[in-house]
């Protein structure tokens, strides 16, 4: 075989593994055009069985909060104020360090096997200064580890133990 057809058939390989590795690779998932120069990361937790916190909470990049505790919260209703540079750069870390832009969009019941049913369900936004945007919706039956880390840090990085949760208990039937 000569040298240059061996070169050509080493790059036709070269090419084809990395076509093949790009194909088997998970790429973005469920990524959208959003409205640029207005980045957020929103959680919203919705019920479950037992008396979940449910609330949407939004972050803008400059540290600002707008809360809004709907049931078994410390505030119900639309709160605003700020948590500083710092609780966004810390939920940017923790969405980055999820893969956030290749996470399946929807973590449910209706998409993974062995769920536990009426535990609640989190959405996750993140929308970038560009206007790139995502949306993971996660069923937290679903047990899904990097989703579970996910929440966790978000909580932390939001100040979900000041502004969210309470030991308080509630009257079962709401």
């Amino acid at each position: 075989m000569s040298r240059s057809k061996r070169s050509l058939n080493l790059y036709v390989f070269a090419a084809l593994g990395t076509a093949i590795a790009t194909a088997c690779s998970s790429g973005e998932q469920g990524v959208t055009m959003g409205q640029p120069d207005d980045p957020v990361i929103v959680l919203s937790e919705g019920a479950c069985l037992g008396p979940c916190p449910i609330y949407d909470m939004t972050l803008h990049a400059d540290g600002s909060y707008v809360l809004n505790g709907e049931r078994f919260v410390k505030t119900a209703g639309v709160s605003e104020g700020k948590l500083g540079a710092k609780a966004w750069d810390e939920a940017v870390a923790a969405l980055e360090k999820s893969s956030f832009w290749t996470l399946k969009p929807e973590q449910t019941l209706e998409t993974l096997q062995n769920c536990h049913t009426d535990a609640p369900t989190a959405k996750v936004t993140w929308r970038t200064l560009e206007g790139k945007e995502k949306t993971v919706t996660y069923n937290a039956g679903c047990g899904v580890r990097e989703m579970q880390d996910l929440v966790a840090a978000l909580r932390e990085a939001m100040g979900y133990g000041d502004l969210v949760w309470t030991e308080d208990r509630f009257d079962p039937s709401g």
